[in-house]
């Protein structure tokens, strides 16, 4: 629901397309021929089916229903991104997508023995019936079980329905594409006072274009301002204890180059100009 959500995400030219993301995944990764045959060509396709099968999998392992198979996908989804996504996340156990294949393993092997799940009850069939004006669907008790075919028909139209309602409720909530920061941007413009900054501190700040910005004063004193979206998946870069790195997967950047330093980021972050003059920190 979080990539539907996002405005970027299709949206070529914004920090956090999918296209980009496909690219940065490919770059040097043991699965990356994976990705570069059947997901660059066609990213906006690949980014939504995953999307839509990421939210299909959850609602079948939440119901309990064919939750081996549900499992399995999900098995085989997390292990392509540990060999893609997350593959340069240092040290490995800090990438989310290692944890998630052993996660997964114990419901491939066992599936849903000993826990609650619709897999332990004989499948019924459900009509639609009118309450009031809204009509509800209610299991027919006491009639046959269903075939296995009637079975696998009515839990893919459930999850179907229910994965298009969720993904529809994503797009709804979309705001306004983040641009991607571009060496250019800024002519000059004041964007802090000096005294704002002190040595080892950092500031956000947001170009007269619109590009999300964060300006470090290192230690030594010296200024740099590099774009503060993680090219990897969007989130935000922060400055901690002398390091500048994306929280989210754990990557790390060089302050001066924006180069990726560590962790599954590949793309380097835009440096943008930046110089002290009369008290004032400029943009440009």
């Amino acid at each position: 629901m979080q990539k539907l959500a996002d405005p970027g995400f299709l949206l070529e030219g914004s920090s956090t397309y999918i296209g980009s993301q496909l690219e940065g995944f490919s770059d040097g990764t043991p699965a990356g021929w994976v990705l570069k045959t059947f997901a660059l060509p066609i990213p906006e396709v690949s980014g939504v089916g995953v999307a839509l099968t990421e939210i299909a999998i959850g609602l079948l392992m939440l119901a309990g229903r064919f939750t081996r198979s549900a499992a399995a996908a999900g098995l085989g989804l997390n292990l392509l991104l540990f060999l893609t996504a997350t593959w340069r996340t240092r040290p490995y156990f800090m990438g989310s997508d290692i944890v998630f294949v052993f996660a997964w393993l114990p419901l491939v092997l066992a599936g849903p023995a000993g826990q609650p799940a619709l897999d332990h009850r004989p499948a019924r069939a459900i009509r639609l019936r009118r309450r009031g004006r809204l009509p509800v669907p209610v299991r027919v008790y006491g009639g046959p079980a269903l075939t296995r075919r009637a079975v696998v028909a009515q839990a893919l139209g459930f999850t179907g329905a229910l994965t298009a309602l969720l993904a529809g409720l994503g797009v709804l909530v979309r705001g306004a594409p983040r641009p991607v920061a571009s060496a250019a941007a800024g002519t000059g413009e004041p964007i802090a006072a000096s005294a704002d900054l002190a040595p080892g501190e950092s500031l956000r700040f947001t170009s007269p274009d619109g590009i999300a910005g964060l300006l470090v004063r290192d230690g030594d004193g010296t200024l740099a301002a590099l774009g503060a979206v993680c090219t990897h998946a969007g989130c935000d870069v922060v400055w901690r204890a002398g390091e500048l790195l994306c929280p989210c997967h754990d990557s790390t950047f060089d302050l001066r180059s924006g180069a990726p330093l560590s962790g599954p980021a590949a793309v380097p972050l835009p440096v943008l100009p930046v110089r002290e003059s009369g008290g004032r920190i400029l943009l440009g």
